[in-house]
């Protein structure tokens, strides 16, 4: 049997235990949410190596069967390892309906985000706009479980700070990435409004900042679902929903032999996607017994430092790393003081 499901046969029984004492040891939450932003840096390195693994489009996958592929593999993965691990289900009330809720709602961020990189417009626009969910989870997240899961998350006050300089942190350094593509590497200040200006003007702006919106509120009901019964379970559900409908539209457009074309680095490339998209998102979702809705969302954004360094290391894109610092060293702050609430 592979080593990671080995790992997780051996870990999800642990979950009914966790279930009963929700909200203890926030550095577990912490330490799980790093290690899956970690391994959701890796994904999104090893897709773009998928997606541009030849200069010849033709030796290329698409991005939605490339997506639809991943999607489909990650929910048998999560589904598999549900069922030979012989956990519990708990399901509590309210657990199918917080599922449908987000499953719905992640096909909508998902179609959206997509749409929004199939525009004209500068992915260093797009980024930071779509980076800006935990600024706003915070009053969503609140609002979601006080109203739907009966009891209200607020952070500390150190949380936060913490939440904002990572917030902070995060945009500053896809900022730098904005300046790199269209200011020649020069600072300006217009930089830093730059995304916001472009939500009057630019419609790939206002798809990212819309998937954004979305993406608030979805996640605190995926909090709610990972609570409310086993968050393996929970989270095979909702991956299932985006699975089933990107992979509806590649089989109606007539394209559902790419799937298995090998020039194009499929069936094996999604594949590889797949298993480690799911072990992502399975961490991601396991976290949210241990922490805060807003925590676990902003603690994620470590995933942009992350993909930083795959990336110098893995795409050579040697980007400036002394002008990025002072948001990585932002962000690690807010990430000591998240962790530790």
């Amino acid at each position: 049997m592979p080593h990671f499901l080995t790992v997780w046969l051996d870990v999800l029984p642990f979950c009914e235990f966790v279930q009963e004492e929700p909200m203890n040891h926030h550095y577990i939450g912490g330490a799980l949410t790093l290690v899956g932003a970690l391994l959701a840096a890796k994904f999104a390195v090893k897709q773009r190596k998928l997606l541009k693994r030849s200069e010849n489009e033709a030796e290329c996958p698409a991005e939605d069967v490339a997506l639809s592929a991943t999607m489909c593999v990650a929910t048998l993965a999560l589904f598999a390892v549900f069922f030979l691990s012989g956990a519990p289900a708990n399901i509590k009330p309210g657990f199918w309906l917080w599922v449908l809720i987000t499953g719905i709602l992640n096909v909508f961020i998902s179609y959206l985000g997509f749409k929004a990189l199939a525009t004209k417009d500068d992915v260093s626009l797009i980024v930071p706009i779509r980076d800006t969910t935990p600024a706003f989870v915070v009053f969503t997240a609140w609002f979601v479980t006080r109203y739907f899961g009966g009891a209200g998350e607020a952070p500390s006050l150190l949380g936060y700070v913490g939440i904002l300089l990572l917030v902070l942190g995060t945009y500053v350094l896809n900022i730098q990435g904005l300046i790199d593509a269209l200011y020649g590497g020069q600072w300006t200040w217009r930089a830093f409004l730059d995304p916001w200006v472009g939500l009057w003007k630019r419609p790939g702006v206002r798809l990212a900042f819309l998937a954004s919106c979305i993406g608030c509120i979805a996640i605190s009901f995926d909090g709610l679902a990972a609570r409310a019964g086993n968050p393996i379970l929970a989270v095979a559900c909702v991956v299932s929903f985006p699975a089933v409908i990107h992979a509806s539209r590649v089989i109606a457009s007539g394209r559902a032999h790419e799937w298995f074309d090998r020039k194009r680095g499929m069936p094996w490339g999604g594949v590889k996607l797949g298993l480690l998209f799911a072990l992502a998102v399975a961490l991601y979702w396991i976290s949210f017994l241990y922490l805060f809705v807003a925590y676990q969302a902003t603690l994620k954004r470590m995933e942009t430092v992350f993909v930083l360094l795959f990336a110098y290391r893995e795409l050579d894109e040697r980007k400036e790393i002394r002008t990025r610092l002072v948001a990585v060293a932002l962000m690690i702050m807010g990430a000591v003081l998240v962790a530790r609430q």
